[in-house]
């Protein structure tokens, strides 16, 4: 059975979640060499850890002060404490790809509460209240757009995914409405591009994406900062998907009588132009082969 995450490579996550879009190349590089070395912060100094990173001690002590510690003495007490306390559990160089992933999910999806909990619910009372709610994405967080979109809705009646390829109906956005940007490194031109243009027409936005500090962000935007650090070669979007699902399902308890109404005429249309098959009928055709 693999250990839980220690505290300190969570308390990380939610740093580097509020830093994310201000950090330098260099922290980055800091950054990964602590997720993959962290049980050793403990015994490091300024200038041990940045020869393993590949940095100078200055860009150390920078990296620590970016995540809000007063020191890099400061954070490297940090991991002293929880050595001591016996907290720090690292995944067993053994386990499997997937029990890593597992294991890193699992720790990115406690963190959620944590970081959305205000952020996600004034973004539900923003779509709740738009004429439109548009979903916006391009490369690979396309199919969370879609995803997204599709449990939306389900709930509300004007809920629309912008075709990247052909993104002009944004022409028509005004302050009634509301685009859900979602973008995570790297960061798409195009959604970038069309997040300037939402805010321009006077749209309120809501960014999906891995951090607060980012440079395409703005002060008025609802972000919703969400952890996709993986030990496999592709981000995680595990954390991204839940948090996406349960801004769809806090729209829909806001009316419940509205959610029930839409619901009951989405199944009718379903049945009358036979789009998915009854559970009776598909014992008819199990029967039939």
């Amino acid at each position: 059975m693999l250990a839980p995450m220690g505290a300190l490579s969570r308390e990380l996550d939610v740093r580097v979640a509020e830093a994310r879009g201000g950090l330098s190349g260099n922290d980055e590089r800091i950054l990964a060499f602590l997720r993959d070395h962290l049980e050793e912060l403990a015994f490091h100094t300024a200038e041990s850890l940045a020869q393993g990173a590949g940095v100078s001690a200055a860009a150390v002590v920078r990296f620590s002060r970016r995540l809000g510690f007063a020191s890099f003495r400061e954070l490297r007490d940090r991991a002293r404490d929880e050595l001591q306390a016996d907290t720090i559990a690292q995944p067993a160089a053994s386990a499997s790809m997937l029990a890593r992933k597992v294991q890193r999910d699992v720790a990115s999806l406690g963190l959620l509460p944590e970081l959305l909990d205000e952020p996600l619910e004034a973004a539900a009372e923003l779509i709740a209240g738009a004429r439109t709610t548009w979903f916006l994405a391009n490369r690979e967080t396309y199919g969370l757009a879609v995803y997204a979109q599709r449990l939306l809705h389900q709930v509300r009646d004007d809920v629309r995914l912008v075709d990247p390829s052909f993104a002009d109906a944004l022409r028509s956005l005004s302050a009634d409405d509301v685009v859900v940007a979602c973008t995570f490194r790297p960061y798409a031109r195009l959604t970038l591009a069309l997040i300037r243009h939402a805010r321009d027409a006077g749209a309120r936005l809501v960014v999906v994406t891995d951090g607060r500090a980012h440079d395409f962000v703005d002060a008025r935007d609802i972000v919703l900062a969400v952890p996709v650090e993986s030990p496999t070669l592709l981000l995680s979007f595990t954390p991204a998907v839940c948090a996406l699902e349960a801004l769809a399902a806090r729209v829909a308890m806001m009316n419940a009588d509205h959610t029930h109404a839409m619901l009951e005429a989405s199944a009718r249309f379903a049945g009358e132009h036979d789009l998915v098959a009854s559970p009776a009928a598909a014992a008819r055709a199990r029967r039939t082969r």
